[in-house]
């Protein structure tokens, strides 16, 4: 838990720094998190659709001679950047897979004015097929930024609850 919360810290402060181009630091606000929270499920939406584009659109996107932001790391396998992730999520979609949270017990924790975490327990069912997929419990880490094009996710780290 510690290593994990280590990881959450610095992927946030290095997401801080690759936003530094985002639009004008202003405090953040309910209505950044109801934006935040939006796009959350945008994601969870997009990803239980199987739909890669609408999934795609939500990542935050890579600023001009900065590092790639976007993060996926779980027990056995670390994706890292926009690219990595998709093609990862894309075969994924090819069997089942749903990505249900808990809105009601979502919470969103401001790190900074363009940064928020997002800390949701979720439903996760995967497998190849309808037969082989198993559910289970996780409680889903993400970071997400505030980009010109709005509030975009940079990482996620789901971490099995059970």
């Amino acid at each position: 838990m510690q290593r994990l919360q280590s990881l959450l810290v610095a992927a946030a402060l290095s997401i801080v720094g690759a936003t530094a181009h985002a639009a004008p630091i202003h405090p953040f606000d309910e209505q950044d998190r109801q934006d935040v929270k939006a796009a959350f499920l945008q994601q969870a939406a997009a990803a239980t659709a199987h739909d890669i584009v609408a999934f795609e659109r939500v990542l935050a996107p890579t600023p001009p001679g900065q590092p790639d932001p976007v993060a996926f790391v779980a027990r056995a396998y670390q994706f890292w950047g926009r690219p990595a992730r998709v093609d990862h999520f894309t075969e994924t979609f090819k069997g089942v897979w749903k990505f249900e949270p808990d809105p009601e017990h979502l919470r969103i924790i401001p790190l900074t004015p363009d940064t928020a975490e997002i800390c949701a327990p979720a439903q996760v069912t995967s497998g190849a097929s309808n037969e082989t997929a198993k559910t289970a419990p996780f409680l889903v880490h993400e970071v997400a930024v505030r980009t010109p094009e709005g509030w975009r996710i940079a990482a996620i780290v789901p971490v099995p609850a059970q």
